[in-house]
């Protein structure tokens, strides 16, 4: 009898060394996965789970959590927390997701949500989808994945309220990735439209902010103050400073559509405009244009003179035609 049961802890030990573990919590499920790795040479992404959802419905557990462990050769912890369902990000068809905790020394992975595809159910009219969940690995490290849900565990993703758990995710080789030392926490703030912050880049009404500050939309403000970053072109009114002929300018202009030192309309739809280089650019044509200005001022009172001086001779030549003729 103790051989068997011997025999028998050894069995069962050996299985669960070799696969998930789940557990059931009165409806909170949770599932570890095996170790994950990746090496030197090569990051790896592993597809961890698939979720199936429906962002026009309520429906039970929207809210997933994944806790990754480090477990080679130093200490790693990151807790993700995945928001997905009716309601969220105002049903723009795309999750939310935030790492909410980062401790210890090793940072060697980060979770990352796929492209949603539709699945063949619907409800209500409208399709319901699937959503894979990434883990990717670099540089030796190995890591296991704790996902904490509330949906049904399945085999094969249906339908809403499903999930399946990949239980030994093949590795497929991605190219070299940085992980976030703080906090990377896409965070929605409040309104209709997407407020995020993002590796310390804030996001309003865009999830993926390129700035420390990127807006998609319009901007009410009182006033803006600009700290450049480069000197004003006051230059321009230096003695050795060289302006164009108006003659150069318009033989550029009609060669080039624009005025020189300023982007095209073209350039500009493409790569947008940098208010302050183009405010400088701006007050550089205002300065030259005044230098052109006060010179064509000069030509005018020159040419005033000139008038005022032939006004005279013609005064001068008439009275002397005018004596002349009375003799």
């Amino acid at each position: 009898m103790i051989k068997k049961l011997t025999l028998f802890l050894v069995l069962f030990v050996t299985s669960n060394a070799f696969s998930q573990i789940n557990l059931d919590q009165n409806g909170v499920k949770s599932t570890v996965t095996n170790v994950l790795s990746a090496d030197k040479a090569q990051t790896k992404r592993y597809e961890i789970a698939n979720v199936g959802y429906n962002y026009y419905h309520w429906q039970t557990g929207g809210l997933i959590i994944i806790e990754l462990f480090q477990e080679y050769y130093g200490t790693g912890y990151h807790k993700y927390i995945i928001e997905n369902g009716y309601g969220q990000n105002s049903n723009s068809a795309r999750a939310v997701l935030k790492l909410v905790e980062s401790h210890g020394l090793v940072h060697e992975a980060i979770i990352k949500l796929g492209t949603p595809t539709n699945l063949a159910t619907t409800l209500g009219d409208y399709i319901n989808q699937q959503l894979p969940i990434y883990l990717d690995i670099k540089n030796y490290a190995r890591y296991r994945a704790k996902i904490t849900y509330l949906q049904q565990k399945v085999d094969v993703v249906t339908d809403i309220n499903q999930i399946k758990i990949n239980p030994n995710p093949v590795g497929v080789n991605i190219d070299p990735f940085e992980t976030p030392l703080d906090l990377n926490t896409n965070l929605k703030i409040t309104g209709a439209g997407n407020h995020y912050i993002l590796n310390g880049n804030v996001g309003i009404g865009t999830d993926s902010p390129d700035e420390l500050l990127t807006v998609k939309g319009k901007i009410h403000t009182k006033e803006v103050r600009v700290d450049l970053g480069f000197t004003p072109p006051d230059y321009v009114f230096e003695s050795d400073y060289q302006l164009k002929s108006l003659h150069e300018v318009e033989n550029y202009i009609k060669e080039n559509k624009h005025l020189p030192e300023i982007p095209s309309a073209k350039e500009i739809e493409k790569n947008g405009l940098m208010l302050a280089e183009m405010n400088m650019s701006l007050l550089k044509k205002i300065e030259e244009l005044t230098l052109y200005s006060i010179d064509q001022n000069k030509k005018i009172d020159a040419q005033a003179k000139e008038i005022e001086t032939l006004k005279n001779v013609v005064t001068r030549v008439a009275e002397i035609e005018a004596k002349l003729k009375g003799k």
